[in-house]
């Protein structure tokens, strides 16, 4: 850090210099761990945010800055365009303190929470959100990570509309090396915490429960629960919040359902995974909010084991796709219905149909990341373009 900055109390200030390269400008949030900074990286001249943990050298700003390393292990592994891109870390000794910074890409937007002090989001912006989480998760979930502090605070609304979920500092790996879990410390935000978080215990359905009462909050304006961290403790294991038809009687029955299902108790009643949860966010958006106008269809998901080899220097390969199509013997279009007896289909109008397409592997490629090819996701709607084939990628030992 250079000599001379401003600081108070151990807090930097404007123009501060970080390694002799990030220049703070000016603050633009703040949190227990110390402040968020709009700041200058003159090697590859953009603007960059940092986050600025200052230490006084105890156990708690030790636990800080193994924190800000998770983070940047757990996020910077991750590629995704509702993830936060993270560029750098480090930490600096001044005047006898620690200052431990992570850098991270400066996002265009402002937190879902302030964006919530306005009043519940459209139907429409509410959807096309949680698809925006639901997808991030999708990804963090595949890699072996759970968040574990999905909340409005830590999903950013840019400026195009599209969201981005941040704060990885407290994820919860299936790698142990990088588990942080402390033995009686509650991890997380107690209004959306899932009902097993209390005990300890969470898995990736654990943040598609707070993805729910995050997207309960969208739709109505307020929390499934609210209280002091007591009284969350013991409503979201035995209570149930107030209907959310009752409070926005013009939600589609599609979506109370799976909200209902998200904020299940029991994590065996929720949906499986992320992706599923995101598509069907985005056959509610597709059948409720389009305005009958071309559509663009919707984007197909698999999942794609590599080996470590593969993922390090690249490859060609092959992947089959199953689909149901109209049967060629007795049916003109799917759901019609066939003919009995027929043989193609025992009748339900519908036969399988497989596909082979050839998709080249990147060196480098990294787990969770998504490789595109281009038209080969679901049908349009009313002469609208095809949707395209994101293949998952996730490395195998």
């Amino acid at each position: 850090m250079r000599r001379g900055a401003c600081r108070e109390g151990g807090v930097v200030l404007a123009g501060t210099v970080l390694d002799g390269r990030y220049r703070l400008i000016e603050p633009i949030g703040a949190g227990g761990f110390g402040q968020v900074w709009k700041a200058h990286d003159p090697k590859v001249d953009r603007l960059v945010a940092v986050k600025v943990l200052t230490g006084d050298g105890s156990a708690d700003s030790s636990r800080q800055a193994a924190r800000f390393a998770r983070e940047a292990a757990v996020a910077g592994g991750l590629s995704h365009p509702h993830i936060v891109t993270v560029h750098d870390f480090g930490s600096a000794m001044d005047d006898g303190r620690l200052h431990a910074y992570l850098v991270v890409e400066l996002l265009r937007g402002r937190p879902l929470s302030v964006v919530l002090k306005d009043g519940r989001l459209p139907l429409p912006d509410a959807v096309r959100t949680a698809v925006c989480i639901a997808d991030a998760l999708g990804t963090a979930h595949g890699a072996g990570l759970t968040h574990r502090d999905i909340k409005p605070s830590n999903i950013i609304v840019r400026s195009n509309g599209q969201a981005t979920v941040v704060d990885f500092g407290i994820t919860k790996s299936s790698d142990e090396r990088h588990d942080i879990t402390t033995s009686g410390v509650l991890i997380g935000t107690p209004a959306y915490m899932a009902p097993e978080c209390f005990n300890g215990t969470f898995d990736h359905r654990s943040d598609l429960y707070s993805l729910g009462c995050v997207l309960y909050e969208m739709l109505t304006g307020h929390q499934p629960f609210t209280g002091t961290s007591w009284h969350l403790i013991n409503q979201h294991p035995n209570e149930q919040p107030a209907p959310l038809i009752k409070r926005r009687l013009s939600t589609p029955p599609a979506l109370v359902n799976l909200v209902e299902r998200l904020l299940a108790k029991n994590p065996d009643d929720r949906p499986a995974d992320a992706f599923q949860v995101m598509l069907a966010l985005r056959e509610i958006d597709r059948r409720y909010f389009d305005e009958g106008l071309p559509n663009r269809g919707l984007d197909r998901y698999v999942r794609s084991a590599v080996s470590p080899r593969i993922a390090a220097f690249g490859a060609v390969t092959h992947i089959l796709l199953a689909d149901r199509a109209p049967c060629p013997a007795c049916a003109s279009e799917p759901g019609a219905g066939g003919a009995e007896g027929c043989e193609s289909c025992q009748g339900t109008g519908e036969a399988s149909a497989e596909t082979t397409h050839r998709i080249r592997i990147p060196p480098g490629v990294k787990a969770g990341q998504r490789l595109r090819l281009k038209g080969l996701g679901w049908p349009g709607r009313n002469g609208g373009e095809a949707g395209d084939l994101f293949v998952v990628v996730r490395i195998e030992g």
